[in-house]
């Protein structure tokens, strides 16, 4: 049962790719103008970033979308096995997107949580994210629930270079109930 307006947590299927990667272009505007290059954020297609969406499918990250009553997303979040290996056994959170005018609702940690859970149920004894270093909300919110800096690298967009900074936090065990998606 949903109390008020909120949003219904439902898995990412392969038929959600199109939509999500549309939600994804949107957030990426609205959070990194001022930080990646206008440009490359003007040139962004659902095509490209649904490529880069079944891309991360193929190689076992999986999510959920909040989605309101009247079918929009209102927040994503992906994890699954990690490509930043700084933390040994670690999952990742490969991406958490709320949008715009639910930053501050409480989505956002709603999702996080139901990540970790996750990742926790798939067995890894840590977590790992990136964000870029100039998005100062989001690695403020990662520290806020408990993620610290264990790394850096480099992102090369049209020609710049962006830091990102790499956050971690170690597992507690799966909460009772959760099946595991790791093979």
């Amino acid at each position: 049962m949903q109390i008020d307006d909120a949003p219904a947590i439902r898995p990412i299927e392969a038929d959600d790719v199109t939509t999500v990667a549309a939600f994804l272009n949107m957030c990426w505007r609205a959070a990194y103008t001022g930080i990646l290059d206008d440009g490359f954020l003007a040139g962004l297609t659902t095509e490209g970033r649904a490529d880069s969406v079944r891309q991360k499918m193929s190689r076992g990250v999986y999510g959920w979308l909040a989605v309101d009553a009247g079918g929009a997303i209102g927040a994503v979040v992906m994890v699954g096995p990690t490509h930043l290996h700084i933390i040994e056994d670690a999952g990742e959170i490969s991406l958490l997107y709320v949008h715009p005018s639910r930053i501050g609702t409480g989505l956002g940690h709603r999702l996080l949580l139901l990540g970790e859970a996750a990742l926790q149920a798939d067995g890894y004894k840590a977590i790992e994210l990136d964000a870029y270093a100039g998005n100062a909300r989001a690695l403020q919110f990662y520290r806020d629930h408990g993620y610290q800096k264990v790394g850096a690298k480099q992102d090369h967009i049209a020609g710049r270079t962006y830091d990102l900074d790499i956050m971690g936090k170690l597992n507690s065990p799966p909460p009772e109930g959760w099946q595991t998606r790791r093979g």
